[in-house]
């Protein structure tokens, strides 16, 4: 049978089994090596891949050059200001990540993408829900609850908001990675048994479900803030923007989680490597 081996110097008689990072075609007297297989740089995906996030890195950049350089103009200001600075630098930090998707999966590369990466993406998220909320709080809220909003502003209420949903984010992946792991593991390709599998977490599928969650309920919040807001002044009025980094990220993730739960293999790695870029680039853009 393919998967066992005829040992003739033990036993001529019986089939042993191969070791589990090997495999044998049926007949055959001793078992080879299963191939190794993870994203390689030369591949076009990853070439493609690695292109769309060198552009958003790089614009990203320009953009916080030039934020930098007009801090004090009204129009910086009406941006957001220092929020800016606060998302657009762990989107940057996120972008210098990709690259750890490629190559053979290692302890250092396992933590950034378990880790580092989903807390610089969920600091982006919250500025986001922070700001929608922060411009309908000012037109609505500071009229009909002064007090709050007194409070809001006097203790940096933006910030706060911030730095508790990247502290529960952050207990969320400490509890993830010691409930699961972040040492790199293989597995058979259940298509093609020749073929080891190189992966960060053998339950990807539900660290990548825990991970998520928090960032897909700030989205929920942030949409839902942007609706309320729909109808303020235009040059206050980002429902759009926000509507479609939200909508994207809600229809990247369910593509991704539709895809991961047919396929396996360096196919999931691909696809979650271009959704991750893609999300990346609609937080850039919105």
């Amino acid at each position: 049978l393919p998967g066992t081996f005829l040992n003739q110097t033990a036993d001529e008689f019986d089939c042993q089994p191969c070791p589990s990072n090997e495999w044998s075609h049926r007949n055959d007297t001793s078992c080879f090596k299963r191939r190794l297989v993870f994203l390689e740089w030369q591949e076009a995906p990853t070439i493609i891949v690695i292109t769309l996030a060198a552009l958003g890195f790089l614009s990203t950049l320009a953009i916080v050059v030039i934020f930098g350089m007009h801090f004090q103009t009204p129009m910086v200001r009406s941006a957001g200001g220092p929020m800016c600075f606060l998302m657009l630098t762990p989107l940057l930090v996120a972008y210098m990540m990709v690259p750890v998707y490629i190559g053979p999966p290692t302890v250092f590369s396992c933590l950034c993408r378990q880790a580092f990466f989903t807390i610089c993406f969920t600091i982006c998220i919250s500025c986001f829900t922070v700001r929608s909320f922060q411009i309908v709080c000012i037109f609505k809220m500071a009229s009909r609850l002064p007090r709050a909003y007194a409070y809001w502003v006097r203790y940096h209420g933006p910030y706060v908001f911030v730095a508790f949903v990247t502290a529960l984010k952050g207990v969320i992946v400490a509890g993830n990675m010691l409930g699961m792991t972040t040492e790199p593991s293989t597995h058979a390709d259940l298509d093609d048994p020749k073929i080891m599998i190189a992966s960060c977490n053998p339950n990807y599928r539900k660290a990548l479900l825990l991970n998520t969650s928090l960032d897909l309920l700030l989205c929920v919040a942030g949409f839902s803030f942007a609706y309320t807001g729909r109808e303020l002044p235009t040059n206050y009025n980002e429902a759009k923007f926000i509507t479609f980094c939200m909508t994207f990220y809600f229809t990247s993730s369910i593509s991704l989680c539709t895809f991961m739960s047919v396929y396996d293999g360096v196919l999931v790695t691909i696809l979650d490597l271009l959704v991750t870029v893609l999300n990346l680039l609609g937080i850039g853009l919105g």
